[in-house]
């Protein structure tokens, strides 16, 4: 319904060399120049009670060439976790022992780069200038979206309930395109940020884009699954616009959470609690962990406060 540092890897440049056009290379060097410029703080693990013990995660081969790592008890409700933009850093990584501190089995596709790596420089080069990202692009899809998507579905069949998928920053919206798949019964949107212009942040028409084939686009709106979306209100890479659009189009199947600041990574790097904690609440009702209704700490449906109802549904709390 609608409503009104890890290695340093050298020669990355001869590496990109003849594997990029010279527009798509002219768009990297311009959007990595002015993350840098504008001062873009790497992330530091906040998340100082989920420490991300390498051990902790296995890899699962049957996904190779690419890696899925994956923590918390092998019994809980699944949940796929993609990282952000400068890699799967140890602050994703300790947002995931969060998450399975909480209860939940958590998969951490490894999109680009290495385990633990947190340089944004050096993850931009590797997603928007690679073929897998498409980062500018109005209404496209990224063709890592298609592996995604696989993913889900494997990890579906080896467990016995529904999942969730949880996206952010780069990967911000990517799990409204998993909503395909019939079992995945969770989506959280931390910070959106794909389209975006040259100079790292959205232009006018990519702020009121989500960065999505229309017809995968087509299949969330038609979707029952409830959405929560959240960002930092002052952030100029998640910008009002693209919640509002969002709004828009999901009506009352969509929460949001909106936290006073200028930060970006609201579940990792710039770690909220309350953020958190609604996430954690929405996770067990959406994937039967545990009953509804709960209530919401931070997160609006329509401007008022909310809870996630028995049945997985958001509802205005009186």
């Amino acid at each position: 319904m609608k409503s009104s540092s890890p290695p340093v890897v050298d020669n990355v440049a001869d590496r990109l060399c003849g594997k990029i056009s010279r527009r798509r290379a002219l768009f990297v060097a311009t959007g990595a120049l002015a993350h840098l410029v504008a001062g873009c703080t790497p992330h530091v693990l906040t998340l100082a009670r989920c420490p991300a013990v390498p051990d902790d995660f296995e890899p699962i081969s049957e996904f190779e060439p690419r890696t899925v790592l994956r923590t918390g008890p092998r019994s809980g409700p699944v949940i796929v976790l993609l990282h952000e933009l400068p890699g799967l850093s140890p602050a994703n990584m300790g947002l995931a022992r969060c998450l399975a501190g909480e209860g939940f089995s958590v998969h951490l596709p490894l999109m680009f780069g290495t385990r633990g790596q947190d340089n944004w420089l050096l993850g931009y080069f590797q997603s928007c200038a690679r073929s897998s990202f498409e980062c500018s692009k109005l209404s496209t899809n990224s063709p890592i979206v298609g592996w995604i998507r696989t993913v889900c579905r494997r990890v579906a069949d080896q467990s016995d309930g529904p999942i969730a998928v949880i996206g952010m920053c780069l990967t911000g919206a990517f799990p409204l395109a998993c909503l395909a798949e019939t079992r995945v019964r969770g989506v959280i949107l931390c910070q959106p940020t794909v389209p975006f212009a040259l100079g790292g942040t959205p232009n006018d028409d990519q702020k009121v884009d989500l960065g999505m084939d229309p017809r995968d686009l087509d299949v969330a709106v038609r979707s029952d699954v409830p959405i929560l979306a959240m960002r930092y209100t002052r952030d100029q890479k998640s910008p009002a616009e693209r919640m509002q659009i969002l709004r828009w189009t999901f009506g009352d199947r969509l929460a949001t959470i909106e936290i006073d600041g200028e930060g970006h990574s609201t579940l990792a790097g710039d770690f909220d609690e309350g953020a958190f904690a609604d996430a954690v609440s929405y996770l067990i009702v959406a994937l039967r962990r545990g009953p509804g209704p709960r209530a919401m700490r931070l997160a609006k449906v329509g401007g008022e406060a909310c809870e996630i109802t028995p049945e997985g549904r958001w509802r205005v709390r009186r």
